[in-house]
């Protein structure tokens, strides 16, 4: 249990580090913010994906 709430804590991370690191480059690359906004993005959908796929499996493995 404790890996899987590891994963989900570095990944909420990334998101909100991909998001602050393009909004403080704007003044450098043009396209950062579009480019940290993205890709932030992404990440919290994986961190979706993966947390729902681990709830499922463990309430498939609590039913046997």
């Amino acid at each position: 249990m404790q890996k899987q709430q590891g994963i989900t804590i570095l990944l909420l991370m990334l998101g909100l580090a991909s998001i602050s690191l393009g909004m403080a480059l704007k003044n450098v690359f043009e396209y950062s913010p579009i480019v940290g906004w993205f890709l932030g993005t992404f990440i919290f959908i994986v961190n979706s994906f993966y947390t729902g796929k681990n709830l499922r499996n463990k309430g498939a493995t609590n039913v046997k």
